[in-house]
Formats: C-alpha cells, sequence, structure tokens
C-alpha cells in the first residue's frame, strides 16, 4: 500500500486518489485489535480520562438526500456522563460534490475541512444490546463554502450504540447534520454517517 500524489479534480479541490481510505481502514482495525487484546488481556486501557468516558474513533462518508458526494470523514469523539456529552473532531479528508440541477455535476466542489462539536444527547431507547439516542448541539467549520455559508453551525445527530464485551467496547452508528437554520445563504447543509469503536 502507498500514498499516490494528490490531482486536481474539477472545480480545483486537490483529491488524494487510492491512499487515504486504505490507510484509515488499516489504522482503525489497527486500533480495534489492540483494544480487543488489551481487554482480553484484562488490561486497563489508559485512553479515557475518566471512569464515565469513552474514547471513540472511526471512519465515516458524507452523503445528500438520496445521494452520496464523496467525502470521507475520519471522527474522533469523547463521551462523557454515561454518553449525555460529547465533543467531536472531524476531518472531512476528501472533497465532496454535490449535483445542481441548473450547473454540471462536476462544478460544486467542497475542500477538505476540519470540523468540532460540542453536543448534549438523549438516550429514548435503552435495550439490553445499547441504546438508541439523539443529540443536538453546536459545530464549527475551518472553511467555508457552498454547503455552508457560516463557520458556526447547529449540530443534529441520531444513532445506536451497541455492547460489546464486558469492560466497556461498543460500536456506534450515527447520522449526523450540521446547519446554520437559514441564518445565511447558502445553506445545503452536511451530513455524513459515522461507524466509530470505543475503548
Amino acid at each position: 500500500m502507498h500514498l499516490t500524489a494528490a490531482s486536481p479534480a474539477p472545480g480545483g479541490a486537490l483529491v488524494l486518489r487510492g491512499g487515504i481510505r486504505p490507510l484509515a481502514l488499516v489504522l482503525s482495525l489497527l486500533a480495534w485489535g489492540a483494544a480487543r487484546t488489551a481487554c482480553a488481556n484484562g488490561t486497563e486501557f489508559p485512553w479515557s480520562p475518566c471512569q464515565q468516558c469513552n474514547l471513540l474513533v472511526g471512519v465515516g462518508a458524507t452523503f445528500h438526500p438520496f445521494d452520496a458526494t464523496g467525502g470521507f470523514v475520519l471522527p474522533i469523539m469523547l463521551d462523557f456522563a454515561d454518553g449525555r456529552w460529547e465533543l467531536g473532531a472531524f476531518r472531512f479528508a476528501t472533497s465532496q460534490r454535490f449535483a445542481e440541477a441548473s450547473l454540471p455535476f462536476a462544478t460544486l466542489d467542497a475542500h477538505p475541512y476540519w470540523g468540532f462539536s460540542g453536543a448534549h444527547r438523549w438516550n429514548v431507547w435503552n435495550p439490553d444490546w445499547g441504546k438508541v439516542f439523539l443529540g443536538f448541539g453546536a459545530a464549527y467549520r475551518s472553511k467555508t463554502d457552498y454547503i455552508e455559508a457560516t463557520h458556526w453551525n447547529f449540530a443534529y445527530q441520531v444513532g445506536m450504540r451497541f455492547n460489546l464485551g464486558r469492560r466497556g467496547e461498543l460500536l456506534e452508528f450515527s447520522i449526523r447534520h450540521w446547519s446554520n437554520a437559514w441564518v445565511k445563504l447558502p445553506n445545503r447543509g452536511q451530513n455524513f454517517a459515522t461507524l466509530s469503536f470505543a475503548f
């Protein structure tokens, strides 16, 4: 596996071809394997800063309703107070492309950027296998573009958490939406889904 050089995409964005997705997948699998090995050996992981905290790492992808937009996301989150609060950092690592009825498909590119969020989460269902939750908070984007015209946005999420083991291993799937609530146009909204593992 090797990283190839970035090349220009239509609309001026640079896209790293062939390297970042397999690299992120390998890193995620290594982290998951290390966590499983440590837990099987009875080792406490030092990465969680408190007893009721969870450190989550994973992968994600962007989408627009009923259509993928090609963005690859690397999330890292910290939740605490039994999952009722969450802080997150998200690297949108590849360009996103949107179809626009009045314009050619390739003319709308969003460059990679960093995003950060903080949210309160409410558990709406607590079955034996985990929980279903809703979340609301605020998000900050390092760049503005045709997706969102503002750096600060509202952050919404809905997700499911699955209990995997006796020592607190968790798998979480979440769908997220960032929007400025039409305070300033354009406001297409940043939609993305994440799949994360908690140590």
